[in-house]
């Protein structure tokens, strides 16, 4: 009876040996499926996290591409205002122009027609029979003499502005721009690096042409112009002409000088 007991206990010892292995076996499985589970766990997370960083840094290049295309629609929408303006300011100046030419021409004409009369009211006071100008007569001299002055200076006041009109179209034409011709930034495009002027054609703009860029006095940058208006003009902003920390602003004032 005594070595069933005893081997009984040995079967059981035994029993309770394979038994705590096998539960052991199965404990660092499960801590190793554990172990996994969370690891993959924290990459999921982890993936999440960059695939929301990805998400808002989309968003926000979304919001920039909209701002900027805003921007560029409202661009050229004004851009095509100041087209239609400009169109409209030449027809003006068109017609300032023959108009112009037209009263000089009058005037011309005005200063021949009293020179004349001058002349010949000289004539007959200079006539053998006639016993000297009277006194209404000289009144009337004077009073010519003063009316062919100031047709006169009509005459050079319309004959200038003319000429200052030629030599803007003739500079025009030959691809010159007058030094000293000033104007301002209207708009800034940074993503592009552009800027539009208020300076077009009819101030003698022409592409290619550079011009500096000043606030007060100070000298911040250059722009190149590209394209031509009538009345504006857009134009690159030349690198490495701003200094670091600088930011080109409308109302900024351009001016061109000429290369020496």
């Amino acid at each position: 009876m005594g070595k069933i007991l005893l081997f009984a206990s040995f079967v059981f010892v035994v029993a309770s040996g394979v038994l705590g292995f096998l539960n052991k076996t199965k404990l660092d499985a499960a801590r190793e499926s554990l172990a996994s589970v969370e690891s993959k766990s924290t990459q999921a997370q982890q993936a999440i996290a960059a695939a929301k960083k990805d998400l808002n840094d989309a968003n926000t290049s979304l919001a920039t591409v909209k701002a900027e295309r805003d921007q560029a629609t409202s661009q050229a929408t004004s851009l095509q205002s100041d087209v239609e303006k400009a169109k409209a300011e030449v027809a003006s100046l068109t017609t300032q122009k023959t108009a112009a030419e037209s009263q000089v021409a009058q005037l011309q004409a005005d200063v021949q027609s009293k020179q004349q009369e001058l002349e010949t009211l000289r004539n007959a006071q200079q006539t053998p029979a006639a016993q000297g100008p009277s006194q209404e007569q000289l009144a009337i001299q004077k009073e010519q003499e003063t009316l062919i002055a100031q047709l006169q200076q009509k005459v050079d006041n319309q004959t200038a502005e003319l000429s200052k009109y030629r030599q803007a179209d003739d500079d025009r034409k030959q691809g010159l721009m007058r030094p000293g011709t000033e104007g301002k930034i209207l708009a800034v495009n940074p993503a592009w690096n552009f800027v539009v002027l208020s300076l077009g054609d009819k101030n003698g703009v022409v592409n290619n042409a550079e011009l500096l860029i000043k606030r007060g006095r100070q000298l911040i940058g250059k722009v190149r112009v590209t394209s031509v208006e009538p009345s504006t003009s857009i134009a690159d902003i030349v690198s490495n002409s701003v200094p670091q920390g600088v930011v080109i602003n409308p109302g900024d004032r351009v001016i061109y000088q000429s290369a020496e």
